[in-house]
């Protein structure tokens, strides 16, 4: 007798069945159906023991997911309906290919690592968690601002546009790396050494990361040209406007424009007295680099603009003003008055606008103790969306994105009361995943390290509520 073999498979679901079809007597067909409801009586129990993932392979992907994922696992989880999660994501696309194997397509996820989880829905086991780390896409360079530069003209401030940027992204000319500035996912500005524009040519400029994915972009080229012959001034350089961020004691530094007239490649400006990098762009506008030193205190400093002879001089002076701090600017606070939940709150009480966090904040979760950093730009808190399990997050205002620190959290004990460094470096909170007492642990950023502050923890009393200075 000739017998047909097929599998069948749920998208989600995760389980194969193999069925065999052909002539079959009434009394194999219930001898089977016997069988199988005994294995399924039985399995269960010991499964809930053994059932864990043995490896993840491969363990990395990009972010907007399709990377097909092989499982391996211990114990019968496999046997039956299934579902896999990568972190707090479904995956839809699942198949076993044996007892012990599974195959997965990645749902997209975010930038970072990430909790994977196998779980039969029938008899309610779940594995203990292992890791997918999710890549980001590498850097894309679109321009460069300016694209063109005279040669010998100075140390320049280069606008670098694209997008997947990070504060972890860099610029390389060449490949020397130079000082680089976040301003955000698009935009990057470089500090470009007088050294690479003195003399005409071109200048290969790219962006490289060396974080988490790390990826080098493409290359836009810089420039240099040699600049035209400028007619001798006939009289001294006249300034009739500088234009500046708003600047603040401490920084950042910035770059002003200098308006006015009689300008030439050699004019520099001057802050207080004392030159400055200036860069030459016409004969009615310079442009120059604030340093931090300039910053250090409030007050005007007097912009002029000195041109060296023959047919120089030096101009009129303008004030450019540097604002003292305002003290304790930023406020974060915990309120109940969205929907009677507690949420997450940061006042800016120099601007007055409130930021009511909504990339942070959980409709349907309560979020509170909030911990905030020198700049108001970092909050940590603590939250129990994680089926009621109180976990600690932190969320960067400035990329308005959430990170769920799953370095740092425990999959089953209660991790919160934080409190952030002032340069938000490093994290201290109150854990009881030690024999159920709570104990203070710290997690340092820049490494994503964990560890027990064993030096302040006492093994028989409960330690908590940490807090950490700068």
């Amino acid at each position: 007798m000739k017998t047909r073999t097929r599998w069948f498979g749920a998208h989600g679901g995760g389980s194969l069945l193999r069925a065999t079809t052909g002539v079959m007597s009434s009394a194999s067909r219930v001898a089977g159906l016997l069988l199988a409801g005994c294995l399924c009586l039985l399995v269960p129990a010991k499964a809930s023991g053994q059932a864990r993932i043995i490896a993840v392979s491969p363990d990395t992907g990009p972010t907007g997911g399709g990377t097909l994922v092989t499982i391996q696992v211990e114990g019968n989880v496999t046997m039956g309906a299934m579902k896999v999660t990568f972190g707090n994501r479904l995956a839809k696309e699942v198949w076993r290919t044996s007892f012990s194997s599974l195959q997965v397509v990645t749902p997209p996820g975010e930038p970072g690592p990430v909790p994977v989880r196998v779980e039969n829905t029938l008899w309610g086991i779940q594995t203990p968690p292992a890791v997918f780390t999710y890549l980001p896409p590498a850097p894309r360079l679109v321009r460069v601002d300016p694209p063109t530069v005279p040669a010998g003209s100075g140390e320049l401030e280069l606008l670098v546009e694209g997008e997947h940027f990070r504060v972890t992204a860099g610029v390389l000319l060449g490949e020397i790396p130079v000082p680089t500035t976040f301003v955000g996912p698009q935009r990057l500005q470089a500090r470009v050494p007088a050294s690479h524009l003195a003399r005409a040519g071109s200048v290969d400029v790219r962006v490289t990361d060396t974080a988490l994915g790390g990826g080098s972009s493409n290359v836009v080229a810089l420039s240099v040209v040699s600049p035209p012959p400028q007619p001798i001034a006939a009289s001294p350089p006249q300034v009739t406007g500088v234009e500046a961020p708003p600047l603040k004691v401490g920084g950042p530094a910035a770059s002003l424009t200098v308006r006015g007239r009689n300008f030439r490649p050699d004019s520099l400006v001057h802050l207080a007295g004392a030159a400055v990098a200036t860069q030459y762009r016409t004969a009615e506008e310079l442009t120059a680099l604030i340093p931090l030193e300039r910053l250090a205190k409030a007050g005007e400093l007097p912009v002029t603009v000195v041109t060296p002879g023959p047919g120089g001089g030096t101009s009129n002076a303008m004030p450019l003003t540097v604002q003292g701090l305002f003290a304790g600017r930023f406020l974060a606070f915990t309120s109940n008055r969205r929907g009677g939940r507690n949420h997450v709150f940061v006042l800016d009480r120099e601007t007055g606008h409130l930021d009511l966090l909504e990339e942070a904040n959980s409709v349907n979760s309560n979020d509170g103790y909030p911990s905030i950093s020198a700049d108001g730009r970092f909050i940590a808190f603590q939250s129990d969306r994680t089926r009621g399990q109180t976990d600690v997050f932190l969320f960067d205002r400035g990329t308005r994105t959430l990170d769920l620190l799953p370095e740092l959290n425990h999959p089953t004990a209660f991790d919160g009361f934080p409190h952030i460094s002032a340069d938000a470096r490093f994290l201290v909170f109150e854990s009881d995943r030690v024999k159920g007492r709570p104990k203070i642990f710290l997690f340092d950023r820049s490494t994503r390290w964990l560890s027990e502050v064993s030096q302040a923890n006492e093994a028989t009393a409960d330690d908590g509520l940490p807090a950490i200075s700068n």
